[in-house]
């Protein structure tokens, strides 16, 4: 929505003009809207939000150098869902804007970086979830010592990365990052998990780099990242894979009571391509069974897989 001639309403009946940006009229408002209450609590929006994080929602550097000039305890104050300005910039992509409120302070530059929102998430969340890898990329430059833990739902900067195939902000936490965390997301996932199920090559090659031991990490139901890249059909990934570490052919897929393999699965979802691959670098892996007793042939009969 265009905002010229629009307002925006900062407390009980009373409005900014949402244009403003940095000049004397904006400075005029700012002292007048964050003065009159210094003995108070500051105004805000019904969610919230001082007039500081509307200035960085809509990307206004200028106006937010006014406020935090007035008044600078605002630079670390939350909205009702515990966002900070800064939360509200990075998922905005305003980059100036991300450049200017980390430049005020290095006193409070890492803790208001590390400050978490309603769900436990961090700036760098915000960014990478919004896919701004502009934003993302610069943030994990500015604080490679954390080590970028996981939200509330269990998904670390690294899991989001991967999982939206952000490659040069996951090249980023990779190279600059010192203590990068990889746990497990969503379902046990590794972020190579998370790599091979949107088909982001390029981010599964930068992981499996980093650390090749994630195609043996299991999820929930029991698979690792090579079952995933079996019944996609990602041959160059599965073949990086099995170039590491043939085993890996082997490695029993799902749950005890429903087992089955890499070479099940790829009969099962008729790729070929993996097939071949699967039996260039493990020849004796066809007569692997799965839970119930069938062995690749098997498999290929019964789902009518006949150019298997």
């Amino acid at each position: 929505m265009p905002l010229k001639n629009k307002k925006i309403r900062i407390g009980n009946g009373d409005y900014i003009p949402a244009e403003e940006k940095g000049n004397v009229a904006v400075k005029t408002i700012s002292a007048e809207y964050l003065k009159k209450d210094e003995e108070n609590e500051y105004q805000v929006t019904p969610t919230g939000n001082t007039i500081l994080h509307l200035a960085a929602h809509y990307g206004h550097s200028h106006f937010a150098a006014e406020v935090l000039n007035i008044t600078p305890a605002l630079l670390c104050h939350q909205n009702k869902k515990n966002e900070t300005a800064l939360h509200i910039v990075a998922n905005e992509g305003h980059i100036e804007v991300v450049h200017f409120l980390l430049s005020i302070e290095e006193h409070y530059k890492d803790k208001l970086m590390r400050m978490k929102d309603e769900n436990g998430a961090p700036t760098l969340h915000k960014a990478v979830r919004s896919r701004h890898e502009d934003v993302a990329s610069f943030l994990v430059k500015e604080d490679p010592e954390f080590e970028f833990p996981s939200n509330k739902v269990r998904e670390t900067p690294m899991y989001l990365e991967a999982e939206s195939g952000l490659r040069e902000a996951l090249v980023e936490i990779l190279n600059s990052c010192k203590r990068p965390t990889s746990s497990t997301g969503p379902l046990n996932r590794t972020p190579l998990h998370a790599a091979v199920i949107q088909e982001h090559t390029d981010c599964v090659r930068l992981l499996l780099q980093w650390n090749k031991s994630l195609c043996e990490e299991l999820d929930v139901g029991g698979l690792n990242s090579l079952h995933f890249a079996a019944l996609l059909g990602l041959n160059e990934i599965v073949s990086d894979m099995l170039g590491w570490k043939k085993s890996l052919a082997y490695f029993p897929a799902g749950s005890e009571n429903d087992r089955t393999t890499a070479i099940h699965i790829a009969v099962g979802a008729g790729k070929v391509d993996i097939l071949h691959e699967l039996l260039n670098h493990c020849p004796d892996c066809w007569e692997l069974l799965e839970s119930n007793g069938r062995n690749a042939l098997h498999e290929s009969i019964l789902y009518s897989q006949t150019n298997v």
